[in-house]
């Protein structure tokens, strides 16, 4: 299977942007703006990207820390590509744009499903198994 250049600097992305604390929250943010505007779009990868997104904030705000070092860079390089709108399939075409971003997103739940079920079974303890979009 060729390489694809797009998931390449999505990873390499996702390795400066978790060192920022700035840029992590960015990031979030502007996930969760994105997949609102593709929430029609998305079908059911509309609540994973939520999942990811929530992880993620929880994770740079330290509400919720126990997550691998790996499973951040997957998770934040999912998020990029997905943010990303010129990538294997660009986004702007209408029927197909977003096949790709699933995809990513699809593969990228399998890699992290423990740690997304362990995630997951925190928010529940929490009493937060909604999630909130924004900080």
């Amino acid at each position: 299977m060729p390489v694809n250049p797009f998931r390449v600097e999505a990873r390499r992305r996702a390795g400066r942007i978790l060192r920022s604390a700035t840029a992590t929250r960015w990031l979030v943010q502007a996930v969760f703006n994105r997949s609102d505007q593709f929430k029609a779009r998305l079908g059911e990868t509309f609540s994973d990207l939520i999942l990811l997104a929530s992880l993620l904030r929880d994770w740079v705000t330290g509400r919720y820390r126990t997550v691998p070092w790996g499973t951040l860079l997957t998770i934040t390089g999912a998020l990029v590509y997905f943010l990303m709108p010129l990538d294997a399939i660009p986004d702007p075409i209408v029927a197909l744009g977003l096949i790709d971003d699933v995809a990513v997103i699809s593969r990228t739940l399998k890699l992290t499903r423990t740690d997304l079920e362990r995630y997951q079974q925190w928010r529940n303890e929490q009493g937060d198994a909604g999630g909130e979009n924004n900080e």
